[in-house]
């Protein structure tokens, strides 16, 4: 199959990550695939992927920008158009596309009007799509690639310098408002243990400031986040808004327990006794903490789902279910 990813923005995270996984495992396969995206992403992508640098960054409405994606579709010459999340979607939706289109709706939007003119839409949770109205639509979770050497939780703790025996509590993810890491400080005390903060981001000062004199680390962008995961005891996510977390998937395959707010993808995996809003959360990481081992027992099924379900093998081989769909 020929493919043509499109994907706008020039931003590091979930959706980024998802395309490059998405675009390197299609070529692993056999098909021919070119990606349309900032040239910053070029270097991600495996050699057999053809990578067609465009700004995509730039505002929707400039003319230069809708030409120069339409001379690279048609460059392409692909079978399938796929975009990735909203901008990228307008932008192939306006763009008289001669060729199938499939769109990926990657967060909780409230104008979807664009994806209507797609031929077979994708949401990465089943709340994504609710909002739709689309004959064609399809939940296809985002998958990770297995799990690398985990750390031990002694190592952990020793790289941190947290105490011996403390509960490790990680937050994943990009330091911004939406992550809702403010209120996860504000609630934060001693008896829940130590809270890592792995990630980077515009809100890092902000979050250093309320993170004073309490037991949290801001360990800033981490290349071994998945590793830190392994030796943690307890995952938190406080998101006001999310598609679906890659750090959910990523913790559900290293088998770690997590609490979250009820965003897309939480709420579809997570047992109930997980699942609390932000005035309830800080409950809900107490009994976790106070009993991991009963936490653990809970996390069963969703710990064997992940390994069925949530891995860049099956992610691949469903998107490209969805594309024999359309392709004539």
């Amino acid at each position: 199959m020929n493919v043509c990813l499109v994907l706008a923005g020039n931003e590091e995270g979930g959706l980024e990550t998802h395309v490059v996984d998405l675009a390197n495992g299609l070529a692993r396969l056999g098909d021919d695939v070119t990606v349309v995206a900032h040239a910053r992403y070029g270097p991600r992508f495996a050699s057999t992927v053809t990578f067609s640098p465009l700004d995509l960054a730039r505002s929707r409405r400039s003319p230069s920008l809708r030409r120069g994606l339409q001379q690279r579709i048609r460059d392409a010459a692909a079978e399938v158009v796929h975009a990735h999340a909203g901008k990228a979607a307008a932008l192939v939706a306006a763009a008289d596309v001669a060729v199938p289109t499939v769109g990926t709706i990657h967060g909780m939007k409230k104008d979807l009007s664009a994806y209507r003119r797609f031929d077979a839409v994708i949401g990465v949770s089943p709340r994504v799509l609710t909002n739709l109205d689309h004959p064609n639509k399809t939940v296809i979770y985002n998958g990770v690639p297995d799990a690398p050497p985990a750390m031990t939780g002694a190592q952990l703790r020793g790289r941190f310098g947290i105490a011996p025996g403390q509960p490790v509590v990680v937050a994943v993810g990009r330091l911004v408002p939406v992550k809702g890491y403010d209120r996860l400080i504000d609630l934060w005390d001693r008896s829940l243990g130590h809270l890592l903060l792995v990630g980077e981001g515009p809100e890092r000062s902000r979050l250093a400031a309320l993170a004073e004199g309490k037991p949290v680390t801001l360990a800033g962008f981490r290349s071994d986040a998945r590793a830190i995961m392994g030796g943690a005891d307890l995952m938190v996510f406080a998101s006001e808004r999310e598609g679906f977390p890659y750090a959910l998937a990523e913790a559900l395959v290293a088998r770690l327990p997590v609490v979250s707010t009820p965003v897309p993808g939480a709420v579809d995996l997570l047992p109930a006794e997980h699942l609390a809003p932000i005035p309830h959360l800080k409950g809900a990481i107490t009994r976790c903490v106070a009993d991991l081992t009963a936490t653990r027992d809970r996390m069963q099924s969703a710990f064997e789902h992940a390994a069925r379900a949530l891995n860049v093998e099956h992610m691949v081989h469903a998107t490209r279910a969805v594309y024999a769909t359309v392709v004539r």
